[in-house]
């Protein structure tokens, strides 16, 4: 399973005490990196969705890559495990997508396990709209945070991720909360909305976890659970620019009944969540699939 946090600082995370995430850290593996991309002097991005010009920057391995630090670009490569200028979603506007030649994880755990369930929830639609998570995915739940509201949106998420994982036979699940990010935007991640917004999340989180140790077949299961955010926020709130603060990104990595020490993934990328997915399934990672990112040893 795969629970990503849109605009989840990890610093602020770090401090913040979550005790469903503090506790995956301590017992699993997790570490950070800077995201290889970002537009120096661009106009920030102030709220979700929301789509500004862009301009080049960082690169990664030699590679420039042009795109902002924006959600669109952010989970388009943990999806896909290839970065935007592969996977061609460089801001919010997702207008030159390349999911058919890079698909997500889930598609490619089903194209390689066809008996494999895959699902996927969200409350930003347009994870699902644009193809970022693709239509051969077995179970889709899809809500929009701006018609419901965020934090609502991430509630329903997770109550209908509960019944599916307590009532049907997942293999691969991808969970989406947004809500950090839209009281980022609003207020900016120091306010304690956005700490309640954090703690929200982690006890989603929980309850998902809580669910998967109650199934009656866990005693014969081996759960990997990773957790990763698209972004990082500036102090006053936004995104999109070349800052640490907006280009540091987390990966939070664990086995369910297992204590791995809480030891250091080294600098994971976004790109590595979905290799690391796949080597969790027992998918082999083809060299013709020209992934950017590598599975991460647990």
């Amino acid at each position: 399973m795969v629970v990503g946090m849109d605009g989840l600082r990890f610093d602020l995370l770090a401090a913040s005490g979550a005790p469903v995430l503090t506790a995956l850290m301590s017992t699993g593996a997790y570490g950070t990196s800077l995201l290889p991309y970002g537009e120096a002097g661009a106009p920030r991005t102030e709220s979700p969705g929301e789509v500004v010009p862009k301009s080049p920057e960082p690169g990664d391995g030699g590679r420039v890559i042009k795109s902002r630090t924006d959600s669109g670009p952010g989970w388009s490569s943990i999806a896909t495990g290839v970065w935007p200028d592969k996977h061609g979603i460089v801001d919010n506007g997702f207008a030159d997508p390349q999911f058919q030649k890079f698909p997500d994880f889930l598609t490619r755990a089903k194209n390689a396990r066809p008996d494999l369930v895959t699902s996927a929830f969200f409350s930003w639609a347009a994870l699902a709209e644009h193809g970022a998570f693709g239509p051969a995915i077995d179970h889709r739940f899809v809500l929009d945070g701006y018609t419901v509201g965020w934090a609502e949106a991430d509630k329903q998420v997770t109550e209908a991720a509960e019944r599916h994982l307590a009532q049907d036979d997942p293999g691969a699940v991808f969970v989406y909360l947004g809500d950090t990010d839209e009281v980022a935007h609003d207020l900016g991640p120091h306010c304690p909305e956005y700490a309640a917004a954090l703690q929200a999340q982690d006890a989603y989180l929980g309850r998902l976890l809580d669910t998967i140790r109650t199934r009656r077949s866990y005693p014969d299961e081996r759960w990997t659970v990773v957790v990763t955010t698209d972004h990082g926020h500036v102090d006053e709130g936004g995104h999109g620019g070349t800052s640490d603060e907006e280009r540091t990104v987390f990966v939070i990595a664990g086995r369910l009944g297992e204590d791995l020490g809480g030891r250091s993934l080294g600098t994971p990328r976004l790109v590595d969540v979905a290799p690391m997915a796949l080597a969790a399934l027992g998918v082999p990672i083809a060299p013709e699939w020209d992934l950017d990112g590598v599975p991460l040893g647990l």
